[in-house]
């Protein structure tokens, strides 16, 4: 992935970088190696009239890629830098999807021991997803859930 989309990745020198000739062949590359979803020479020319725009419109840097986006998506509608779009739509989904796979099989390692080997497949893979997504799992008040819960069906005995 590196190889393809490298230049996409520093965006300091993809959005204020001046060496075009360079940038030129990056795109070409990616362009023919993505060749029905865009066009490279295309890209390349939505990434100098997009270096103009950022110059020209914000006065603070974009230092992400999902910055990067946010600006080219508020800009206008798809219309507008389509193919630079596009490229970074990839770019962003692929290695979302790469990582969180290797989360996933990493974490699960964790999880799966001798003694949690006699649990059901439901109860490892919902197990497995609370350790994922810690960050939610620890944000969660599990009380408030517990109680909801025990509300919506308990059983009232009557002496």
């Amino acid at each position: 992935m590196d190889l393809k989309f490298g230049f996409l990745l520093n965006v300091e020198k993809l959005c204020y970088g001046h060496n075009t000739d360079v940038l030129l062949g990056n795109c070409r590359n990616l362009g023919d190696f993505y060749s029905r979803d865009f066009n490279g020479l295309e890209l390349h020319d939505e990434i100098l009239d997009c270096r103009m725009l950022l110059s020209s419109r914000l006065p603070e840097k974009i230092k992400t890629l999902e910055q990067l986006l946010q600006f080219i998506v508020s800009y206008g509608d798809k219309s507008v830098f389509p193919n630079f779009r596009i490229a970074l739509h990839i770019l962003l989904t692929i290695a979302t999807s790469i990582a969180s796979c290797e989360r996933s099989f990493s974490k699960l390692k964790l999880i799966l021991s001798y003694v949690r080997a006699s649990m059901g497949q439901k109860r490892l893979c919902d197990l497995a997803l609370f350790s994922i997504e810690k960050a939610v799992t620890e944000k969660t008040d599990f009380n408030e859930i517990i109680n909801t819960f025990a509300s919506l069906k308990a059983r009232k005995v009557h002496f």
